[in-house]
């Protein structure tokens, strides 16, 4: 009896709530065997005719047919890519807009480096305080739902933090500020960890080019947030950079809950867990999806062949006369974070996020006390050399990821060299103060080196966690999974975000530029010993894991 295997979270939450489920049936005229995948409980059952009752289908008399679903096409595929690029975008946007200006407004409402260091920095401890909690929550509604309306609220909160400008009263405006910044960040979460969950289902061959390309478009964002923002504050203050950007946010928010835009998704979702979970059925032509409308769009009709019976015959299956349940590995956080190499690849997340959210609060003042430049145009343009190096340079850092899985220790080890020089001669570090004087050209490099680094460990970083945990630790390639990875990721983003800016304003109100530099390198030369350390003891086994499994697809 040909017997397949799939998780419940396989079946999108809103099949689920229809009671949908999933039919497939045996080619051999022989013996007819009857796959019915439930949404709520998969089961198999083996039946010896063709009737098969099931009130959600109208015809009791299933045939040996197949009817076949198209994959998606190249317009669709591209649509997905640059809607949740773009939205991407416009979030990173509205996080570094304020760089140029928010400082200087702030000082004028009587708040201290620390405080206003901590408004950037709330944004970060919400993230990390929700992420998992999203990413869990993310297999259980449907793709484009969660991202739609984090990003509505995301834009009504970027709205209505330009109106703090009126208030004249300090406790008003910090009070204020911190609230409308959580919420900003409570819906930024909300769509970072659906749609980076769902491109890992959607697009499973390809998940660092994936991911790399969101983050190139994030960079896009932290690039112009600061250029678009000291503009549009020159023209015509506070306000306008704001309201544009939350505007433009709530505008892609309402696209992506529409119904053209959930029926894409939900589409490209099961496409993509179709590949991820049936691979072997090459001979018989694949799997394919019935995407009819109304009533069958929720029904997937599979061929199967001898291949799949004889490769499926090894499914964990517990036999009761004529129903069999499949069990499925459960997937739990504490299971996920119990791995060493994914807490070290968390750890390089942080320190990288970490150096972001360091020149975020710092640079500005650092340029302006130290009499470099005056202009918020000259502040905006260093923002935009991290922005760009950061985002071309982490597509780079994907594809090379995807073609060269077994030297991501070596491309993270590369990130934090580089990093380190750029520390080095940013302040510069306090020792070699006396020989080099900061200048816009000398920081603007620093940035550029900043980008390159702080790309490559994150990549590289998260790529190791997502292959580790897949073909090390053998967890299943399902939307749980990906979630909880996707939840690890912006854990550590926000982490490192939240410190930064925090390590960054105490330091510079309690010493000077110099030192906060040398602080961060220090930090930085420590994480580049850890990845030594990893990559002398771990690099055997991590390749030799690699390779089985990369081999293994081949043959398949």
């Amino acid at each position: 009896m040909a017997i397949i295997t799939e998780s419940a979270d396989f079946i999108d939450a809103a099949a689920a709530d229809e009671n949908q489920s999933f039919v497939s049936q045996n080619n051999n005229q022989n013996d007819d065997h009857v796959v019915i995948v439930n949404s709520h409980r998969p089961i198999v059952i083996s039946s010896q005719s063709e009737s098969i009752n099931n009130h959600n289908h109208r015809n009791s008399n299933i045939k040996h047919t197949s009817v076949i679903q198209q994959p998606l096409t190249s317009m669709q595929t591209k649509f997905i890519i640059v809607l949740l690029a773009v939205c991407n975008f416009f979030i990173a946007n509205g996080v570094s807009l304020q760089g140029p200006f928010f400082p200087k407004e702030a000082e004028q409402k009587g708040v201290t480096p620390l405080i206003y260091s901590s408004i950037f920095a709330i944004y970060e401890l919400i993230m990390l305080i929700t992420s998992f909690l999203f990413g869990n929550f993310a297999e259980k509604f449907k793709p484009n739902r969660m991202s739609g309306l984090g990003l509505i609220l995301t834009g009504l909160a970027t709205t209505a933090f330009g109106f703090i400008t009126y208030l004249n009263v300090r406790i008003e405006f910090v009070l204020i500020a911190f609230t409308l910044r959580i919420i900003e960040s409570l819906g930024a979460t909300a769509f970072a960890t659906s749609s980076y969950s769902f491109i890992s289902v959607c697009f499973p061959d390809r998940t660092a080019t994936m991911f790399a390309t969101m983050e190139m478009f994030f960079g896009l964002g932290v690039i112009t947030g600061p250029v678009i923002g000291g503009f549009l504050y020159n023209f015509d203050g506070f306000l306008l950079p704001f309201l544009t950007n939350g505007i433009v946010i709530i505008i892609f928010g309402i696209i992506l809950i529409s119904k053209p835009v959930e029926k894409l998704f939900y589409h490209g979702k099961l496409i993509g867990q179709m590949q991820t979970h049936n691979t072997g059925n090459d001979n018989d032509g694949g799997n394919y999806l019935d995407a009819n409308d109304d009533q069958e769009s929720n029904t997937l009709i599979l061929p199967i062949n001898e291949s799949s019976s004889s490769s499926s015959e090894t499914s964990n299956v517990r036999n009761d006369s004529s129903i069999t349940t499949i069990e499925n590995p459960e997937v739990t956080l504490g299971s996920f974070l119990s791995s060493t190499i994914v807490l070290i690849d968390s750890f390089i997340i942080i320190t990288a996020i970490t150096l972001m959210g360091f020149n975020g609060a710092t640079l500005e003042p650092f340029i302006r006390h130290e009499g470099i430049s005056n202009q918020t145009l000259h502040t905006s343009l260093m923002f935009v050399a991290l922005g760009a190096s950061y985002s071309f340079s982490a597509l780079f850092w994907g594809k090379i990821c995807d073609k060269f899985p077994s030297f991501l220790i070596c491309f993270a080890l590369a990130g934090s060299f580089v990093t380190g020089i750029g520390l080095l001669f940013l302040g510069p570090v306090p020792f070699l103060q006396s020989t080099i004087r900061p200048t816009l050209l000398t920081i603007s490099l620093c940035m550029i080196l900043f980008g390159i680094g702080t790309s490559s460990k994150q990549v590289a970083a998260y790529t190791h966690a997502l292959n580790h945990t897949i073909i090390a630790r053998k967890f299943p390639k399902n939307q749980k999974t990906y979630g909880l990875i996707s939840g690890m990721f912006f854990s550590c983003l926000s982490f490192g975000g939240f410190i930064g800016p925090i390590i960054g304003g105490s330091l510079l109100q309690w010493s000077d530029f110099h030192l906060a530099t040398f602080v961060m390198f220090s930090i930085e030369c420590f994480v580049f010993l850890i990845l030594l350390i990893l990559q002398c003891f771990y690099r055997r086994s991590t390749t030799t894991t690699i390779n089985q499994s990369t081999t293994a697809t081949d043959l398949r």
